[in-house]
């Protein structure tokens, strides 16, 4: 019985390190495109600055509707640019989700095709926005 609970135990441990490896890898590209493009505004700990930048911590557009996040990241909104000339759909996807499981939120995975489908709908739009146009 202890070998089967030591194994169990050695079993879950590798599991988790594994997990864990996995998502500092995709926090670490969240992160420097975050550093990159968002951090100046926003602020490290995605605090943002009162009454200029909102804060991106426990905001609750961030963790609401997924495709709203996409779209203000796409065409930008009263002083936020748009990204959709600057980042590759796959940064794009990557810095949403950081946002979105950052500084405590839990607002879950938007799945890449989502952002691959919003992104394409912009380009084609005659706007002035995205690639193409």
């Amino acid at each position: 019985m202890k070998k089967i609970y030591f194994t169990l135990m050695a079993v879950m441990g590798i599991s988790a390190l594994f997990s864990t490896a996995n998502a500092q890898d995709h926090s670490a590209e969240g992160a420097q495109i975050y550093t990159d493009f968002c951090e100046a505004c926003h602020q490290p700990g995605g605090e943002g600055f009162e009454d200029v930048y909102p804060a991106l911590k426990d905001n609750v557009f961030v963790l609401g509707d997924q495709e709203e996040l996409i779209y203000l990241m796409l065409e930008g909104r009263a002083g936020m640019p748009t990204f959709i000339a600057d980042l590759e759909v796959e940064e794009l996807t990557t810095i949403i989700n950081y946002i979105r499981n950052s500084w405590g939120n839990a607002g879950g995975e938007v799945p890449h095709d989502q952002v691959v489908e919003a992104y394409d709908f912009i380009a084609e739009e005659d706007d002035g926005f995205g690639p193409g146009n």
